[in-house]
C-alpha cells in the first residue's frame, strides 16, 4: 500500500475543522517556514506556568498560532476542550485575570465567535497536556503590541462559540440564568473562569 502522503484522496478524507471562515487546523507545510514573532507564557493563579502560545509567521504578520499546554493534576477541565482567546490588555493580575479586559476585537459590533481574538479551543488530555497549531490571518503583531498590549487567556471551561442550545431542558432556558445566554455567551462563549493568562511579548 502506498503511503497516504502524496496520494490523491477524497474531499471527505481531508476535511478540516473550520471556524468563522478564518482559521483551519493544519500541520506541516508552510508552518515549518514560519518563525515565532510573539509569544505568551500562560500562568495560573498561583504563578505556575501552564503553557505557551506562539504567534508565528513572516515579517509582522502572524499566519500561524501554536499552543503548547501542560496543566497540573487537579486543574479544571482535564480531558476536555478549553476556551482560548486574545484579550485587549497586556496585564495579567492573579487570581481572576480580569485585568486583561475583554476579547480583542477589530470587527465593530461582532459577538463571540466573530471576535478577532477568538481562537480554536485546544483539547487537553487527561494528563493535562495539549498541543495544537492552526492557520490564521487575523494577527498583525504590531497591533498586539499597541499602547496597552494584549494577553492570551485560557479559560477553565468549554467555549460554545456563541451558540446557545434552544432545547427547553438546557440550563440556558432557566430564567434565573439569563446572564449566560444574554451576556456571557455573546461576550465570551460562556467558557468559565480565566484559568491562565499570559502577556503577549516579542518572541
Amino acid at each position: 500500500m502506498q503511503p497516504a502522503i502524496g496520494r490523491r484522496v477524497g474531499a471527505a478524507a481531508v476535511a478540516i475543522v473550520l471556524i468563522t471562515g478564518a482559521m483551519t487546523v493544519l500541520g506541516g507545510g508552510p508552518a515549518a517556514a514560519a518563525k515565532p514573532l510573539a509569544r505568551a507564557e500562560l500562568l495560573n493563579a498561583t504563578g505556575d506556568s501552564v503553557g505557551t502560545v506562539y504567534f508565528e509567521g513572516k515579517g509582522h504578520h502572524a499566519e500561524w498560532v501554536r499552543v503548547e499546554l501542560a496543566l497540573p493534576a487537579g486543574a479544571p477541565g482535564l480531558g476536555a476542550f478549553h476556551g482560548l482567546h486574545v484579550h485587549t490588555t497586556g496585564v495579567c493580575t492573579a487570581p481572576l485575570f480580569t485585568s486583561a479586559a475583554g476579547h480583542w476585537n477589530l470587527e465593530l459590533g461582532a459577538t463571540h465567535g466573530g471576535h478577532t481574538g477568538d481562537l480554536l479551543s485546544p483539547l487537553v488530555g487527561p494528563d493535562g497536556v495539549a498541543s495544537a497549531r492552526f492557520e490564521t490571518h487575523r494577527f498583525d503583531v504590531n497591533q498586539l503590541f499597541d499602547g496597552d498590549g494584549s494577553a492570551v487567556v485560557l479559560h477553565a471551561g468549554v467555549d460554545n462559540f456563541g451558540n446557545v442550545p434552544i432545547n427547553p431542558e438546557n440550563r440556558y432556558a432557566d430564567p434565573n440564568n439569563w446572564y449566560n445566554a444574554a451576556t456571557g455567551t455573546a461576550n465570551t462563549g460562556d467558557a468559565g473562569g480565566r484559568y491562565g493568562c499570559g502577556v503577549v511579548q516579542p518572541a
